[in-house]
C-alpha cells in the first residue's frame, strides 16, 4: 500500500477559490436583504392552464373563495364571467357557491383589495388594466353621500 502525497498548495488554492465564490454569494444576499428585508416574500409560481377542465382537482382546498378567485384568474390569464369562476372554483375543490355569493365576494375584493376588477361583465385582475381606476374611486361611500345631502340642506 503506497501513500499518495498530498499537494497542500493545490488544496489551499482550491479552498481560496471557493472562498471567493462564497464571498460573492454572501455579498449578493446582503444586497437582496437591503432591498427587500430579511424575509423576502416569494410565492410559488401559479401553473398556467388553458381551460376550466385543466384546473387541478385540489387547487383551492383550504383557500377562501376570495383567495381562490384570485388564484383561478392567475391560472387562466383571462377575464371570466361569474359562472365560469364558479365552475373553476368547484373544479378546484371548493364547495358549490351561489351566484350572488360569488358576485358579492368579487365586488368586496374589488372595493377592498383593488386587485380584481369587472370589465364588460367579466372579471379579471386589475393589473391587466392599469388604465382603469379602482372601483372604490368611482363609488362615494354612503356616509359621504349623507354628509353631502346635509351640507346641501344646511346651505338652503
Amino acid at each position: 500500500m503506497s501513500a499518495t502525497p498530498i499537494n497542500y498548495a493545490a488544496v489551499l488554492a482550491d479552498l481560496e477559490a471557493k472562498r471567493v465564490q462564497l464571498d460573492s454569494a454572501i455579498a449578493s444576499i446582503k444586497v437582496i436583504i437591503a432591498q427587500t428585508g430579511v424575509m423576502a416574500a416569494t410565492a410559488p409560481p401559479v401553473p398556467r392552464i388553458a381551460s376550466l377542465s385543466d384546473v387541478p382537482p385540489r387547487a383551492f382546498v383550504g383557500l377562501s373563495v376570495s383567495a381562490a378567485v384570485r388564484q383561478l384568474l392567475e391560472m387562466m390569464q383571462r377575464r371570466m364571467t361569474v359562472r365560469e369562476i364558479m365552475q373553476g372554483l368547484q373544479a378546484g375543490g371548493l364547495k358549490p357557491s351561489k351566484y350572488r355569493n360569488v358576485y358579492a365576494i368579487l365586488r368586496q375584493r374589488e372595493s377592498d383589495k383593488f386587485d380584481v376588477i369587472k370589465v364588460d361583465k367579466k372579471w379579471g385582475l386589475a393589473e391587466w388594466n392599469p388604465e382603469l381606476p379602482p372601483r372604490s374611486n368611482l363609488i362615494v361611500p354612503k356616509n359621504q353621500k349623507q354628509n353631502q345631502k346635509q351640507k346641501q340642506n344646511n346651505s338652503e
